[in-house]
């Protein structure tokens, strides 16, 4: 499942991030922050895969708006606590799951990766469980393209996700009286969807799968256009 990676000059790489701290510290919206008492006040929980190709700013600007939860293969299970909190404490009106292409932990959920330390097979043994339940409900078969493959089963690994939500009962009565939008996106980072490289797709709203429903729904604005999925 590793790869190798480039050298890094790690005296380099520490200065850049002493220098991104600085800037932080330069560039801090401390008027806002002051208007809400110092609180946080986010508007997005987000769920998403720790792959570093999938940074939290893709869906915007990040302080005080976006509770943003990471994990390999973005699973609700990993980090049940913190997306519970996110929606049910601090009462985000949109909850996030978003998948994407080429991850590695599709990749390693479906291998076998008995040797790898124990904390490892366990995130693993959840993606492989998610991916298995949602084969059984959607009857997916893996078969051509085996890079199309794994973005299909990375967009059913996004519905179950969804579909552990929804088994919350907080979290469907909010979605009931429409206080929380569950959104399922997939974000292509390697134009199989031939749309362009990196573009955001939506695949499932509040369980809905159908991209023709979804596509209709004029609630969603540009989300609703942007209804697609391989699966």
């Amino acid at each position: 499942m590793s790869h190798s990676s480039p050298h890094v000059d790690r005296d380099a790489l520490l200065q850049g991030l002493a220098a991104s701290a600085e800037d932080f510290c330069r560039q801090f919206p401390l008027e806002d922050f002051s208007k809400g008492d110092y609180k946080q006040y986010p508007v997005i929980t987000l769920l998403t895969c720790s792959d570093s190709r999938m940074p939290v700013n893709i869906f915007g600007t990040i302080f005080n708006r976006i509770f943003a939860v990471e994990n390999i293969g973005n699973q609700f299970r990993s980090s049940e606590g913190s997306v519970l909190y996110g929606l049910l404490h601090l009462h985000t009106p949109v909850m996030i799951i978003a998948g994407h292409t080429d991850c590695g932990a599709i990749k390693g959920a479906i291998s076998n990766f008995v040797d790898e330390p124990l904390g490892i097979r366990n995130e693993l043994s959840l993606v492989k469980d998610s991916l298995d339940a949602a084969r059984a409900l959607y009857g997916l078969n893996d078969v051509g393209d085996p890079a199309l493959s794994l973005t299909r089963l990375a967009e059913i690994n996004v519905d179950m996700q969804i579909n552990y939500l929804l088994t919350n009962p907080a979290v469907s009565q909010l979605v009931h009286n429409k206080e929380v939008l569950l959104l399922g996106l997939m974000v292509d980072l390697h134009n199989h969807y031939q749309e362009g490289f990196g573009r955001t797709f939506t695949i499932n709203v509040n369980g809905e799968r159908d991209t023709v429903v979804i596509g209709g729904n004029a609630e969603l604005g540009r989300f609703a256009e942007k209804a697609k999925r391989l699966t």
